[in-house]
């Protein structure tokens, strides 16, 4: 589908799109794409700048604006994190979109 070895400026425009996709539940390959969307809330996730190691591997958030704005788009679509079945993700895979989305 595509790789997210890293944020980059297009996630924040790609994931809406994605987050209707996985709220089709006739969507074939649906865990593949919540795959996806995880490891995005992952990536997402604000890098504490006072974390050397994790400044130095994944850049501070002001060189990733990226991050803060992929927030917002999991923050708009909360509606659809919120009815993703359980069945389909792991607690804490869930809990990671959930937190990208402001449920937590």
């Amino acid at each position: 589908m595509f790789g997210i070895a890293e944020m980059n400026p297009a996630m924040p425009e790609l994931l809406p799109f994605l987050l209707r996709l996985a709220g089709d539940p006739e969507l074939p390959e649906r865990s593949t794409l919540l795959d996806h969307l995880i490891m995005a809330a992952d990536h997402s996730e604000p890098v504490d700048p006072t974390d050397e190691v994790m400044a130095l591997w994944f850049g501070v958030d002001s060189e990733h604006p990226e991050r803060e704005r992929c927030r917002a788009v999991f923050m708009r679509h909360a509606s659809v994190v919120e009815m993703l079945p359980n069945g389909l993700i792991a607690p804490d895979s869930r809990a990671k979109l959930r937190r990208a989305a402001g449920l937590l």
